[in-house]
């Protein structure tokens, strides 16, 4: 189950900005939303080296990579040694050391939204706030339903406009921070890059 953490940290993260109620505070609360949701409508690629720091201080890092609609590749550095890996139906995951393989249908799965790619910022269930300081835009986006308690920080810098991290609080205010570094955009991925490790069969 700890190895499905790792996973769960990072879908957080795209299943609520893809879900997300732009908000209408202000002038500058809509010209911040307004850059935000272009910014995600238009991606079409992305890879970064990313930074997970746990509640209890734990580190790990790999690096992500999406070709949207439909491919995504998260690969965990060790000792983590977890790979996470779609195509467009499923989910795989898997376990290096064990050399172990879980699939989940990506429709049941957080990044179903993300990997679709059908940016949704008119929900309900949640409500944003958009701040600029600095040059860093913050994003805070919370759940209006009272019995979840989880809210996502999310912070880009203005020029240019990039992502650099996230950090998840979960319904114990536990907060899972996630930086991301060394951000591309728009490139050519290969294709190869979204296949699952084929593992040997047992008593091969």
């Amino acid at each position: 189950m700890k190895k499905f953490k790792y996973y769960l940290i990072i879908s957080y993260f795209f299943l609520i900005i893809f879900a997300t109620q732009s908000s209408n505070a202000s002038v500058n609360s809509q010209l911040l939303s307004s850059q935000i949701e272009n910014f995600f409508k238009n991606l079409s690629t992305l890879e970064a080296d990313f930074i997970q720091v746990s509640p209890s201080g734990n580190v790990s890092n790999g690096k992500i990579y999406l070709d949207l609609p439909g491919k995504l590749r998260i690969d965990y550095k060790k000792p983590n040694n977890l790979l996470i890996t779609s195509k467009g139906f499923w989910i795989v995951i898997q376990d290096r050391q064990s050399q172990t393989t879980n699939n989940i249908p990506v429709k049941s799965s957080p990044f179903s939204i993300l990997l679709e790619n059908k940016l949704i910022f008119k929900n309900e269930n949640y409500k944003t706030e958009y701040g600029l300081s600095s040059g860093i835009i913050t994003l805070k986006i919370k759940s209006q339903k009272k019995d979840r308690q989880e809210n996502l920080i999310i912070e880009f810098s203005e020029k240019p406009l990039s992502l650099k991290k996230w950090i998840i609080s979960d319904s114990f205010g536990e907060k899972t921070t996630v930086l991301i570094q060394n951000a591309k955009y728009n490139d050519n991925l290969s294709h190869l890059l979204f296949f699952p490790i084929d593992f040997p069969e047992p008593g091969d």
